[in-house]
């Protein structure tokens, strides 16, 4: 790799990383001052009123790192083509982070209800459509062939979109959950993208990491702030989209994101087949998600981040080895897909009760 690419790379991520580190001993002060809590409840597993206001840091910081962005590619390589494909619209997708973003502090700060939250995702969806990205065509494991989806294209990337954002924020419920599951696959993501020569979202993705590890200083057990909706559902945002814009037309492979989400994917899958089973809201909260399980066990916060860290840790090596061998060794990925699996279901059939 090189020398400058890396320099750009780490500037990014710095930046990011000290912006946030700033700024969050602000946002918690301003929660003390002006008493914005994430209250406890029966629900929650926090037993203090702490700040929910990291997911402003979190996005700011983030986003003033990625503004330099542009300017660092011309450095490289005189481009300023986002993802190196002219077919995509800066504007559009940045707007489509700033709506996501928004529909998160408008809940953070006034509880709006899911219906209204679900609309404003999928306007920041319908916005990525219009700026270009879409899964237009799916590679099909275990062989060369790619399905067209045509005309389904669009709600595929929609559903893809929406899914992945309410997937991060679902499985929001413990100290340095969510925020260590999303840098690990930020990770994996930078490192696929410079492997195929992606080089703007490879800083983009730094920059995310960057901001992501300021806030987790703050957030680690006992944690003094919380990312919120506005966090949340940002970050599964975004980590939906910079997969799917790298790779805008060609053939995509969502092994990558499927597999570097698939915690938190299988949590949400698991809280829609249980509300429905019990014939109640799909939106309506409960203490049965992964983490909640995992106390019942007996694990404290910091045991359960070793142990889902550890399986992502685990499902980013699959990746790596996948994504260096031409995407090929499928096999490697089927295991650690597996080891989640049984990972799944040996929690489900503990029947532990809070």
């Amino acid at each position: 790799m090189d020398n400058t690419i890396i320099l750009v790379i780490g500037i990014s991520l710095a930046i990011g990383f000290l912006l946030n580190l700033y700024l969050t001993p602000v946002l918690i002060y301003l929660s003390h001052k002006h008493g914005l809590y994430d209250e406890v409840n029966h629900r929650k597993v926090h037993t203090e009123n702490t700040s929910r206001l990291g997911g402003i840091g979190i996005f700011v910081s983030f986003f003033i790192s990625a503004l330099i962005s542009p300017a660092l590619v011309r450095m490289i390589s005189g481009d300023l083509t986002l993802f190196s494909n002219p077919q995509l619209s800066i504007l559009l997708l940045a707007l489509s982070l700033v709506v996501i973003f928004i529909i998160g502090v408008l809940d953070d700060f006034a509880q709006i209800r899911a219906r209204y939250k679900l609309l404003g995702q999928f306007i920041a969806s319908i916005l990525v459509v219009a700026g270009g990205a879409q899964i237009e065509r799916i590679q099909i494991p275990f062989s060369g062939v790619s399905l067209e989806l045509g005309l389904l294209a669009v709600p595929v990337t929609i559903l893809w979109l929406v899914g992945i954002s309410n997937a991060i924020n679902m499985i929001d419920g413990v100290d340095g959950l969510s925020s260590g599951i999303s840098i690990i696959a930020s990770l994996v993501y930078g490192f696929v993208f410079l492997l195929y020569g992606q080089l703007l979202p490879a800083i983009i993705i730094y920059a995310l990491i960057g901001s992501l590890f300021g806030y987790l200083f703050f957030n680690f057990p006992p944690a003094k702030i919380f990312m919120g909706d506005s966090g949340s559902l940002f970050l599964g945002f975004i980590l939906a989209l910079l997969p799917i814009a790298a790779f805008t037309g060609e053939s995509t492979s969502l092994v990558m994101p499927l597999t570097m989400l698939l915690i938190p994917i299988l949590d949400v899958v698991a809280a829609i087949w249980r509300r429905k089973r019990e014939k109640r809201n799909i939106f309506s909260p409960d203490r049965f998600h992964l983490h909640h399980k995992m106390m019942n066990l007996g694990l404290s916060v910091r045991n359960i981040l070793a142990v889902i860290y550890g399986l992502c840790i685990i499902m980013g090596v699959s990746v790596i080895v996948f994504e260096s061998s031409g995407r090929e060794n499928y096999f490697i990925i089927l295991c650690s897909w597996i080891i989640v699996i049984i990972f799944f279901l040996y929690l489900h059939y503990s029947k532990k009760e809070l």
